[in-house]
């Protein structure tokens, strides 16, 4: 099996200790040290929702992978990790960037989930004006 470059540059980050997991992977998001937080698709319905809601407040981009691509990256026994390194955080990002757009995966689903909303608020102030 192939190694994606992204993957590499996750392995990358491991061996340079420059990532945070377990608990002290919602401390570094917090603490803004996060860059990039990534996470397997078998995670937990409530620890997605933390994780993701923490990334939308403190404007980190994060990703799921699958079982498998996780795997790859990592042998241990846990779901999520963030990158603490910007640079490869970057990296990582830019080579995952064109998966995620043709995978239609959640970067470019919440962008088209924020829209509805945005016209709903203009509805009503579009009857009062009339």
């Amino acid at each position: 099996m192939k190694t994606s470059k992204w993957i590499s540059y996750c392995q990358i980050a491991f061996r340079a200790g420059k990532v945070a997991y377990g608990s002290k992977l919602l401390l570094s998001i917090q603490k803004k040290q996060a860059c990039l937080v990534v996470y397997s698709n078998l995670i937990g319905n409530n620890l997605k929702k933390k994780i993701q809601d923490k990334c939308h407040t403190y404007q980190i981009p994060y990703f799921g992978v699958d079982p498998d691509e996780f795997d790859q990256i990592t042998k241990r026994s846990f779901v999520a990790f963030s990158i603490l390194d910007a640079s490869l955080a970057k990296q990582i990002w830019n080579d995952r960037k064109g998966m995620v757009m043709s995978n239609g995966l959640q970067q470019t689903e919440e962008k088209t989930e924020s829209k509805p909303k945005s016209e709903k608020q203009q509805s009503p102030a579009a009857g009062k004006e009339s």
